[in-house]
């Protein structure tokens, strides 16, 4: 308080009771927050902020509940937003007239503001280049953006991940120098939107981008992704999602990982891909249940993980033989429970791969010298783990039969 006076000797002694109509002008953040924690008795209204460039955190975690005027500050100098509003659980003020054509860092401005849901498409945010988890856990807003000129922006991650009523159009938006888009509409429940007019190319990193936007089901098939390098959980829980892809060129891509695991609906043609530089598939279509389409083209020559990757893809029933499984070292699980599944995998060179549980609980693949050959000397657990399932599946006299037939050349004794 002394600091305030000392710089604002006008204001002595109406600061300490209530200062009315007396405008107030700090020439810092500090000075600006030693007014903000006098609460109610200094009406946001009363402070001239035409001074001030940095608003960072300014309201974090806030209790106040009563913004009024805080929509005449001026903003015009404003350079960062960053966390402006986050956690202030009672913010819910219309600021639509701020002048924020300066501000370039916006990245968590009304994250888990929970009530949060007024007007802001007349800002110019031509200038901000971070939007990253700006609206992430602001679960009420759904308000129009399109309009917003966001020419700028470099990082949208998380920009509505757990908006959960968010479901705007965005197809307006210029999104060219944005390099990560991920976890953009993570858990964004209800958001739906075209978005296929946007020009991803120089965006890197999608990787859980729609993981359980369960309403998202729109095309994106015309996107240029080929700076893409992780997709990773991409469409992971996308239960809605059926678009075609095959025309992406995912040749930069190195991480697949439950790319469509538990994207229950999606069924779409994947043939054409060049996958040449991916190296994790574990879990790619695990639970994708309506998913059977052709993948025997596939270069997978680089792949190192393909564990759980039809994991309960109950639909999946296509020849893979083609494949150059030579680099991969965990295919463990593969095919669990992937029940429709019955193309012999022989053309397969294994060697020391694991591959524990690659049929279990698959009764219906009875392919035994697939099985045989997926069966691992060079681990005496797994390999018991395996015996057992084939004789609860297929019983102790047709399991010894084929260890007869099929064993010794893969190296397993009968007994």
């Amino acid at each position: 308080m002394r600091e305030l006076e000392a710089a604002h000797p006008e204001l002595i002694g109406s600061v300490r009771t209530n200062v009315g109509d007396v405008k107030c002008k700090p020439r810092s953040k500090r000075e600006l927050i030693e007014l903000l924690d006098m609460g109610a008795k200094m009406p946001l209204a009363n402070i001239d902020t035409s001074l001030i460039t940095d608003m960072e955190g300014l309201f974090r975690k806030s209790k106040r509940s009563n913004f009024a005027g805080i929509e005449t500050w001026d903003t015009s100098n404003i350079v960062t937003m960053k966390h402006m509003f986050a956690s202030a659980i009672y913010f819910n003020h219309d600021i639509s007239s701020w002048d924020v054509s300066n501000v370039r860092d916006m990245s968590h401005m009304f994250e888990g503001a929970h009530r949060f849901n007024k007007p802001l498409e007349a800002w110019d945010v031509s200038s901000v280049t971070d939007m990253s988890f700006m609206f992430n856990e602001a679960e009420r807003f759904n308000q129009p953006l399109r309009k917003w000129n966001v020419v700028s922006v470099t990082d949208m991650s998380n920009m509505f991940s757990c908006a959960e009523h968010f479901n705007q159009p965005l197809d307006g938006w210029n999104v060219s120098k944005v390099h990560s888009m991920k976890y953009m509409f993570y858990r964004a429940f209800s958001f739906n939107q075209n978005l296929n007019s946007w020009n991803v190319s120089s965006v890197t990193d999608m990787c859980y981008m729609f993981d359980m936007a369960k309403s998202f089901n729109q095309s994106v098939g015309a996107w240029n992704v080929s700076a893409v390098t992780n997709m990773r959980e991409m469409f992971v829980r996308a239960s809605a999602f059926n678009q075609p892809l095959n025309d992406w060129n995912v040749s930069n891509v190195q991480n697949m990982r439950e790319m469509f695991c538990e994207a229950s609906s999606f069924n779409q043609p994947l043939n054409d891909w060049d996958v040449s530089n991916v190296q994790d598939m574990r879990e790619m279509f695990s639970k994708a249940s309506s998913f059977n389409q052709p993948l025997n083209d596939w270069n997978v020559s680089n792949v190192q993980n393909m564990y759980c990757m039809f994991n309960e893809a109950k639909s999946f029933n296509q020849p893979l033989d083609r494949w150059d499984i030579s680099n991969v070292k965990d295919m463990a699980y593969m095919f669990c429970e992937a029940t429709s599944f019955r193309y012999p995998i022989t053309a397969w060179s294994l060697h020391n791969q694991s591959t524990q549980g690659m049929f279990l609980r698959l009764p219906g693949y009875c392919d035994m010298e697939s099985r045989v050959m997926c069966l691992t000397p060079h681990d005496d657990k797994a390999l018991k783990y395996d015996l057992e399932d084939m004789i609860q599946q297929f019983g102790e006299k047709a399991v010894h039969d084929a260890l007869r037939l099929y064993g010794a050349q893969y190296g397993i004794k009968e007994d």
